[in-house]
């Protein structure tokens, strides 16, 4: 087994700043579309390709979590995930880039480790990329940094993500896990804290300084036998824009059922949320994941009514960053 495998579809052309194109024929004027939405399948296996479906990214002996994916100029994908590295001290992090042409095939970009802790305020720790693609070659990636206290960092590349200019403190305090969108006016950020439980949204006129809203946008249900009765967590946001040319925010997230045991791994489903506005957010209905457990840190691309969603999930004893599709 390679310890790194591509597996995506070809043709999908939205961008992981979560700008894309949607068909909202399922919504109607009066509800929120739900067009590449969900629900989701895990990609089946194919033996007769290198790739190890579901698999996009796995190794035996680190994790890889927290994918993030932009359309390549040119053609082909650039991807960031998250890994353990494998020097000392132990549970020291970085986050790695690579790209590939052909899903099927080994990588055209050879995955390496690009944005690394050099930051005091960072402690050893970044993480959780959201990239934003501002076009051409020039990208923005706000992360997860620091041990003790967690927040957000920006950086900027304008080589296609191989080398990043980081702003030289944290751009939002108490905050993790990441992603940010834009409609082109206003600037969102979906984050978690650590301090409080719930999905947190921030605000920007110009993705530089930003305003945390007061209260969460979401919150564990509290609801018995909900997939996300007793967390929420993982945010990944997009705006997508319908084929009639109205705009709404697209809200994918992480749903814990129950707490895991100390020790285990937490064993999360993915859930979905939109709003027009920013301010108002409804759940999908019916109460069910878009994709069922165990699979988290969802980053979605989507292209009309189909969409394509990363998660990550244990694969053995590792976690592991596979792929899913709609429909």
């Amino acid at each position: 087994m390679r310890a790194l495998v591509l597996l995506l579809p070809l043709g999908v052309a939205a961008s992981a700043c979560g700008i894309g194109f949607a068909d909202d024929a399922s919504g109607g004027k009066d509800h929120l579309p739900t067009a590449a939405a969900g629900p989701y399948k895990r990609l089946a296996v194919d033996p007769d390709t290198p790739a190890d479906e579901p698999w996009l990214a796995t190794d035996r002996a680190l994790d890889f979590t927290e994918p993030a994916l932009v359309a390549r100029p040119g053609g082909g994908f650039t991807f960031f995930v998250t890994r353990e590295s494998p020097e000392l001290p132990v549970g020291d992090s970085e986050i790695w880039r690579g790209g590939f042409a052909d899903p099927t095939q080994l990588p055209d970009d050879l995955p390496a480790p690009v944005v690394t802790a050099d930051q005091a305020w960072e402690e050893g720790h970044v993480a959780a990329p959201s990239i934003v693609d501002l076009g051409g070659d020039h990208l923005l990636m706000y992360y997860e940094g620091g041990a003790a206290t967690r927040a957000l960092g920006r950086a900027e590349s304008i080589d296609g993500g191989r080398t990043w200019q980081k702003a030289a403190a944290p751009v939002l305090a108490d905050a993790a896990l990441p992603s940010v969108a834009t409609d082109g006016a206003l600037w969102l950020a979906a984050f978690t804290r650590p301090t409080a439980p719930g999905i947190w949204l921030a605000r920007s006129d110009d993705g530089i300084a930003w305003v945390a809203d007061g209260a969460p946008i979401l919150l564990p249900t509290g609801v018995p036998d909900s997939f996300e009765e007793a967390a929420v967590s993982s945010p990944h946001l997009a705006w997508l824009v319908e084929s009639t040319g109205r705009g709404h925010w697209a809200l994918w997230y992480g749903g814990l059922e129950e707490l895991p045991d100390p020790g285990d791994a937490a064993r999360y489903a993915i859930g979905y949320a939109a709003s027009f506005d920013g301010m108002e957010w409804d759940r999908l209905g019916g109460g069910r994941p878009v994709l069922a457990v165990p699979a988290g840190a969802p980053a979605v691309v989507v292209d009309g009514p189909r969409g394509t969603l990363l998660f990550d999930a244990p694969n053995g004893r590792r976690l592991a960053v596979g792929v899913a599709q709609h429909p």
